[in-house]
């Protein structure tokens, strides 16, 4: 053979003797490693907790039954295990094929994973600010359909008020205290990164029912949510911009974990009964009230494998309420989906769609209000009414509540699609978009039948009944797109967001009236005369962010960035507005001094936390353009002066600086978390008015400041915890002091209530105060003085606060109890006023002496102290051993509850039901006014659930 062609074949046999020991040796080193997670605490498996080979981007998840696989391709490879709650563990491989791990709650939480601003998780111990979470176990415990009511009690630094027990009406939420005198203390609510409509008041077009507002939080579907988190106030909030200052709610949904397909199956059967611990009259109740029947019943679907997971659920409910015209109807449906499409990109979807429909009855501020008659005087004493009076009142109370004729119907979707990409080790990055739409249809229905039964029509009139549609479209679009790298030197580590978002929200509605309706008929084209009007509201904003979290040896952390936002409510002037944050948090009690100096059974852990942070809360859209007002007038259009207009209109600037401390006691058995925060909003939007020679109608500006600071502290004992019992007790203490610290020179203003007894925004006082005159008696109860336009008190409560109670008897029955309360708020007692001027008097109220006197002058004797403290939820659960069901199901759960069992209170009424009197859509209410509106019933439920 040619010594050439030898010499060329000797090289290639030796370069493929070469590769395929390199392959082999490559082979030699991947391998197969397989293991389950179980709970420390119980021994059960934990399905959906995340594997990852630690400084790869190799990873999996358990499935349903805590099982796990993948390939590493070293003995030196180690495992890192994380889940939300639990603490995060690594585990080296070694030669095993099959590595079990346990692992244990975290008490601290200070591992646990939250998603702030920038869309990523990070741990808590890396933050200067705190972020109070609701995780699946406290959403279970809690049966009911309204996200309010399964956030009350469970939040602890923020209160969560029912302000009627009327179907879909809406809730008074505050933390902090009010920052602003032009907008609502509503929260910001996303949902899987989408900005959802969260309209808690009733719209500027709206049927005129009473007090009772509609809220979209109503219909936000609670059965597929994962967790909540709630972060508030100042450097938490920057990194969402201009419309943040009130805090943030955000609401993650299940998208299904791997593993074998499961089927849970959900039902609710129970008894509405109406609360009557404050009322007047027992009568009310009796005329009024009735024991309803509620039913609800979700079935739920999820699985998948590695790469795709799904979850489906669906729902039905029903009840008939705890009183007259209040029947209600829903039905959910919700999606969730994960997918990894390839490498280094996975999407995730969620979709939902509700159905409500309800009935509501005329209520508080309504001559038509069979509640409010009956307990302010309308019919006198009723209580003074013998058998015979008394059954014909109830005849023709409950002729005209059947005849009544308030609806309303909600349609909402919720659409979200998210991307996850990995471009490489250290960056990733996350894009969102979705959509929220909602629409909402009231209608109210006075028939001649119904006019004739309230007396406002002689008997016989027809062709006199009225209709009357009001109808809001709203539709919201987010999205954002941002990116994080992480790096570690040394002893430094970085993480590092930056990123842009956007949302538009259009806002349409159409009021329409018609008159002399013919009998009978549910159409307004069968009428005399028909009269329209329509609103729209729209408003865009965009920002950008940028975030640097510096970490120390993993104990202290830097953290600082910037939010810059623009919005179409600006004036023309303003630019982009900057929004900074920076803040510090240092774990002592990680310091090899600390440890060697102080046992862990003594002091477990010490975090130091401080920050500065700046929100904001735009303003009014379309105030910041100049307006021309057309107006009819006979038969012609004419024109006046409408908005001035401002171009240097700008968002209110709350900027927070907070002091914190955790502690960790007796191996973090005892857990305490301070903190003192001082908020002050500057460039507060009031709506002052110009000089009478000007000729203008008012105009939103930038002229106040307010203020608020006070503590924030929560404690959380962990009294037995062992194989066959667990006790937890967590309780919280709040207090703020709220104050407008100037007016901008703007005369003081009314932001709720009555001319002679209202809500007030004056420099130097709370917002909201309740202003009115102040009586002082002589001996004789004779008037001997009156102070007017006195200062009557603050519908803002100095100290508000949480307890619970947690308890489980070998892992199988499990006790939860919850409750809230506030001191130092006063409130107006309306339904005795409206006594009052109906001839009947509280007892004791005002002297006989006095009793021929003004009301103007007697304000302030109905202004009660609103302390309080109730039990909002006591729910019991037991898991069924599975002797008395075989394979036949996974799991089965039995459990009761019951909704505010028990109420303690200060005042003659209703301290939490005291109407937030929001004189226009979004605006600020302060609350204080109780006035002729049922409380929220108590309500009983046996559930049964089903895993298959």
């Amino acid at each position: 053979m040619d010594t050439k062609k030898l010499n060329a074949m000797k090289k290639i046999l030796q370069t493929c003797f070469v590769y395929l020991l390199m392959i082999t040796s490559v082979w030699a080193q991947e391998r197969t490693v397989s293991g389950r997670v179980t709970s420390k605490d119980d021994g059960t498996s934990l399905p959906g907790v995340n594997v990852v080979v630690k400084g790869t981007s190799i990873g999996t998840v358990t499935d349903a039954d805590g099982r796990y696989t993948l390939n590493v391709t070293s003995n030196n490879a180690i495992l890192v295990f994380s889940f939300i709650g639990l603490q995060t563990q690594e585990l080296a491989v070694d030669d095993r094929a099959i590595v079990d791990i346990s692992l244990s709650t975290d008490i601290t939480q200070l591992s646990e994973i939250v998603v702030t601003g920038q869309g990523y998780g990070i741990e808590k111990k890396r933050l200067s600010t705190t972020v109070d979470v609701v995780d699946k176990a406290q959403i279970d415990a809690v049966p009911g359909g309204r996200l309010d009511q399964l956030l009350q009690a469970q939040l602890p630094n923020a209160q969560i008020r029912l302000s009627s027990g009327q179907p879909g009406t809406a809730s008074l939420i505050r933390t902090r205290g009010p920052v602003s005198a032009n907008s609502s203390t509503t929260p910001v609510i996303y949902i899987d990164g989408v900005r959802v409509d969260n309209l808690n008041s009733n719209p500027s077009l709206n049927v005129g029912t009473g007090g009772a507002s509609s809220s979209a939080l109503n219909d936000i579907p609670i059965e597929n949510i994962e967790r909540v988190e709630y972060v508030k106030g100042g450097a938490a909030t920057t990194l969402f911009g201009a419309d943040a200052a009130n805090g943030v709610i955000q609401i993650f949904t299940k998208k299904g974990t791997a593993g074998q397909n499961r089927i849970n199956f959900e039902t609710q059967l129970g008894a509405i009964s109406g609360t009557r611990d404050f009322l007047k009259y027992k009568e009310t109740a009796d005329v009024l009230f009735r024991t309803g029947f509620t039913q609800s019943y979700t079935i739920g679907v999820d699985g998948g494998k590695e790469d795709v997971t799904y979850s489906v659920s669906g729902s039905v409910s029903s009840d008939n309420s705890f009183r007259l015209a209040n029947d209600q109807k829903r039905y959910n449906f919700r999606t969730g989906f994960s997918a990894k499409i390839n490498n280094w990109l996975k999407y995730s979807s969620s979709a939902s769609f509700v159905s409500t429909n309800f009935q509501r009855d005329y209520n508080a501020n309504n001559s038509f209000s069979s509640f409010a008659n009956i307990e302010g005087g309308a019919y006198g004493d009723v209580s003074d009414l013998d058998e015979q009076g008394f059954s014909d009142l109830k005849d023709e109370v409950r002729n005209y509540v059947g005849l009544t004729g308030i609806t309303e119907t909600v349609k909402r979707f919720q659409n979200s699609h998210g991307f996850e990409m990995k471009l490489s080790d250290k960056i990733s990055g996350r894009m969102n978009l979705g959509i929220d739409s909602r629409t909402s249809k009231q209608q109210d229905i006075q028939t001649n039948a119904f006019l004739i039964a309230i007396g406002a029509v002689a008997t016989g009139t027809t062709d006199q009944g009225s209709i009357t549609i009001a109808e809001r479209k709203f539709t919201g679009i987010t999205g954002d797109l941002n990116f994080q790298y992480r790096e570690k030197l040394g002893k430094f580590s970085f993480i590092t967001t930056a990123g842009g978002q956007f949302f538009r929200n259009v806002d349409e509605q159409l009021l329409i009236t018609a008159t002399g309706v013919t009998e009978g008929s549910r159409s307004i084209n069968n009428s005399s005369e028909t009269v329209a009007q329509d609103f729209l509201r729209t408003v865009t904003n965009y920002g950008f962010f940028a975030q640097e979290n510096l970490g120390f040896n993993d104990k202290i952390f830097l953290e600082f960035g910037v939010r810059l936002d623009g919005n179409s409510a600006f004036g023309k002037e303003i630019g982009l507005q900057a929004f900074p944050k920076v803040g510090l948090s240092y774990s002592l009690s990680d310091e090899e001094f600390f440890s060697n100096a102080i046992s862990e059974n003594i002091l477990s852990n010490v975090k130091l936390r401080a920050n500065y942070g700046e929100a904001g809360n735009f303003p009014t859209p379309f105030v910041n353009e100049r307006l021309i007002a057309v107006n009819p007038f006979l038969g012609i259009p004419t024109y006046t002066f409408g908005v001035p207009g401002d171009v240097n209109l700008k968002p209110e600037r709350t900027a927070t600086t907070e002091l914190g401390l955790d502690l960790g006691f007796l191996t973090n058995r005892i857990n305490l978390q301070i903190t003192k925060f001082n908020a002050v909003t500057t460039d507060a939007l009031f709506n002052a008015p110009f000089a009478s020679s000007v000729g203008q109608i008012n105009q939103l500006r930038n002229i106040g400041e307010i203020s608020n600071e006070g503590w924030e502290i929560g404690t959380s004992f962990v009294i037995l915890d062992n194989e066959n019992v667990g006790l937890t007790f967590n309780a919280s203490v709040n207090t703020v002091d709220n104050k407008v610290v100037s007016s901008g020179g703007a005369p003081e203003f009314n932001v709720g209530g009555f001319t002679f007894l209202g809500s007030f925004v004056k420099e130097g006082l709370p917002l909201g105060y309740l202003r009115g005159g102040k009586p002082t008696f002589a001996a004789d109860g004779s008037l001997e003085s009156v102070e007017q336009n006195a200062n009557l008190g603050s519908p803002i409560a100095d100290r508000f606060g949480t307890l619970s109670l947690n308890f489980n008897f070998k892992k199988r029955l499990s006790l939860f109890v919850s409750g809230d309360y506030q001191q130092g708020a006063q409130g107006v007692a309306v339904d005795d006023v409206l006594r009052y001027f109906n001839g009947v008097q509280d007892e004791g109220r005002i002297p006989d002496a006095a009793l021929s006197e003004s009301f103007f002058d007697l304000a302030g004797v109905w202004v009660e102290d609103t302390d309080y403290f109730k039990i909002r939820n006591i729910s019991l659960f037991y898991t069924l051993p599975s002797k008395y069901y075989g394979k036949m199901f996974k799991k089965v759960d039995l459990g009761f509850n019951v909704t505010n069992p028990f109420n303690f209170f200060s005042s003659s009424f209703d301290p939490e039901v005291t109407g937030a009197g929001i004189g226009a859509q979004g605006a600020f209410g302060a609350g204080g006014f109780g006035f002729g509106t049922e409380s929220a019933p108590r309500t009983f439920l046996a559930t049964v659930r089903v895993s298959l």
